[in-house]
């Protein structure tokens, strides 16, 4: 199975991120906190599904990693992180959309990991060959590989306890509400 982001992030939002490097990488060093604290999060809220709990832990540790390469980065450019998590208008946007039946947000949540995933490295990808700085450009072209192989891991985790069919029926009406939610946002120095 695989993801088709139903709208393009146009090119030139990468230069508009370039030209605030440090607002974007405060907001990805809080993303990667937060996908961790969210694979967590579903271990703890689904503990009797035991088939993904040693693929949501090496996540949440991948994830972790990937929050210390960003805030490495940070601090040899001479950021600090500012201990403040902004309002994520992506998530507000495409939440109200989650089931309430257990099963049905269990599943709802994996597949908008890998949406939100997908959204990523789409933009890691963007900023990657748009960035003239070797640092930036090097970070990002390496992160963008790295976080492409998390993408169809939360859909795979979803089809080992839900038809495959049912997942992708699901994955296609979660992707035209991520779509409709991205095309409206402002344009910001931040991942989604």
């Amino acid at each position: 199975m695989e993801i088709k982001l139903k709208y393009d992030t146009p090119k030139e939002w990468a230069n508009q991120v370039l030209e605030n490097i440090p607002e974007f990488l405060q907001d990805h060093a809080d993303a990667e906190r937060k996908v961790s604290t969210m694979c967590m999060s579903i271990i703890a809220k689904y503990p009797d599904r035991t088939k993904i709990i040693a693929e949501l832990t090496q996540t949440a540790v991948e994830e972790l990693l990937h929050f210390k390469q960003v805030y490495e980065l940070m601090q040899s450019r001479g950021l600090s992180l500012d201990g403040v998590f902004k309002q994520d208008t992506y998530l507000k946007g495409i939440l109200p959309h989650v089931r309430t039946s257990r099963d049905g947000r269990f599943l709802d949540r994996l597949i908008i990991a890998s949406i939100a995933e997908m959204r990523g490295v789409e933009r890691f990808k963007l900023i990657s060959e748009a960035a003239e700085e070797t640092d930036i450009k090097k970070f990002y072209t390496n992160l963008y590989k790295q976080e492409k192989e998390h993408v169809d891991l939360f859909l795979k985790m979803g089809t080992e306890y839900f038809p495959e069919e049912e997942v992708e029926k699901r994955l296609n009406e979660l992707l035209d509400v991520e779509a409709e939610v991205i095309e409206k946002m402002p344009w910001r120095p931040g991942i989604h």
